[in-house]
């Protein structure tokens, strides 16, 4: 991508620079020094402007890396806490399972009997 910019910023100077060398062959009344310091600001421009460009491309592509980290991350700890929740909530169920069944047992029974905790 680097590569890229900077040929676009050396294409343009180069279109810059003929422009002006068009410009002064058809007998225009500009200074020839005037005219090539204007073409070197512009060109000295064109090649910050690129490395600009550059540098916002570099940010970005860290910036993107970094965000992909972080939603793995988030995404790993959302599946960890999804497993707790599956796990807890079986465990709830077995124990209200098993609640039930004594329930059931007392009354088809008849007798109390003391209750009896299925995880302890």
């Amino acid at each position: 991508m680097n590569s890229v910019l900077h040929r676009a910023a050396l294409l343009v100077a180069t279109l810059v620079l003929f422009s002006s060398a068009g410009a002064e062959t058809t007998g225009t009344s500009e200074p020839a020094g005037t005219s090539s310091g204007v073409v070197g600001k512009v060109g000295n421009a064109i090649v910050r402007g690129a490395k600009a460009a550059a540098n916002g491309v570099e940010r970005g592509a860290k910036a993107a890396a970094r965000g992909i980290e972080r939603g793995a991350k988030a995404a790993a700890g959302g599946v960890e806490r999804g497993a707790k929740a599956a796990a807890g909530g079986v465990e709830r169920g077995a124990k209200a399972t098993g609640n039930a069944a004594h329930t059931v047992a007392e009354k088809v029974s008849g007798s109390p009997t003391p209750p009896s905790s299925p995880g302890k």
